[in-house]
């Protein structure tokens, strides 16, 4: 998980003690924390920010209002934060495609729970379930979503056309869906792809002319690995692109998968300014290579020693179009 979908994550988390606790007052950090399913540790420490938490010139306890120990926790003024978060409609209705496609899946150890869930939730929804998808802001993605549904209610291929940012190319593509998940605030489809034989993962919104096929899908769902934590397998990736950040560029960290290496001491250069070692996953060369020159007054030194050569090869290529002598 990046650090900004981490700190939402944990932003969540911590809102939902207020209400938990506002509907359980007294209860003790080790019974939430059986009702959580979270340590004792963390909860104690999401208190502590909640208590600290404020404007400038408060103090502890002034904005959220609370006392808590390991025995007890009462919260005196949640600041109207006091109900738990609700799922907007396209988490919603991505959630209910997920537990629908869930609920025919041979070979589940709970399907019983799948079932429950997704029947308690087309409740909730009601007739609004079947136009959720209408009203999540993206038409082209939301009617994409559509499509999808009904490719895994019926067991049918999809065929559609691809940009792929990694690659900048556009491709025309037939898969078996397997999985739907959203990521950082957008969907995704993991689908069986036969033509490389292995899974591949696709952005809803770079898909286009989808339609289904007569033909029956095969989504290999027994060979499927998801992780919540790390939906595109990133923590798998051998290849690994290091490299100095400028600190101009530092918050780019914050927004991809980049590591910093603190055991490297900071450089410093002529004009005074910090470069940091950084590793990043190397999922896509090509993808990478535009990068960098797309930030190239902001990275240098890049290993390994073949990927600068090809970044330099790039570089020469496009400014010779331009008459460019390049050295």
């Amino acid at each position: 998980m990046t650090r900004s979908a981490q700190k939402v994550s944990d932003l969540a988390r911590q809102l939902n003690l207020l209400p938990y606790f506002q509907k359980h007052q007294g209860r003790s950090v080790i019974e939430a924390a059986r009702d959580l399913g979270q340590p004792p540790q963390e909860i104690m420490a999401d208190l502590n920010r909640l208590w600290l938490c404020g404007l400038p010139g408060l103090l502890p306890g002034d904005m959220v209002e609370l006392e808590h120990s390991l025995k007890e926790v009462k919260i005196y003024n949640a600041q109207g934060m006091d109900k738990p978060l609700r799922l907007t409609p396209t988490e919603a209705g991505v959630l209910l495609l997920i537990l629908e496609s869930l609920e025919s899946l041979p070979g589940l150890s709970n399907q019983e729970a799948a079932i429950s869930a997704a029947t308690k939730l087309r409740s909730i929804m009601g007739d609004y379930s079947s136009a959720v998808f209408d009203s999540t802001g993206d038409s082209d993605a939301a009617g994409v979503l559509s499509v999808l549904r009904d490719a895994m209610d019926q067991k049918r291929q999809v065929a559609f056309t691809y940009h792929s940012y990694s690659s900048d190319n556009t491709s025309q593509r037939v898969v078996s869906a397997a999985h739907i998940f959203t990521n950082e605030g957008e969907t995704y489809v993991t689908a069986w792809e036969d033509a490389v034989n292995d899974h591949r993962t696709f952005r809803l919104d770079r898909i286009s002319n989808i339609g289904l096929t007569q033909v029956a899908s095969k989504p290999h769902s027994m060979r499927l690995k998801f992780s919540a934590d790390d939906p595109f397998d990133i923590a798998k990736q051998s290849d690994v692109a290091t490299f100095l950040l400028c600190e101009d560029a530092i918050w780019l960290a914050d927004y991809m998968a980049m590591t910093i290496d603190e055991q490297t001491p900071v450089q410093v250069d002529s004009d005074g300014k910090k470069w940091f070692k950084v590793s990043y996953p190397l999922l896509s060369r090509e993808w990478f290579i535009r990068f960098v020159i797309s930030h190239a007054e902001s990275i240098k030194s890049i290993e390994p020693a073949d990927l600068q050569e090809s970044i330099n090869q790039k570089v020469a290529h496009g400014l010779s179009a331009y008459n460019v002598d390049v050295q």
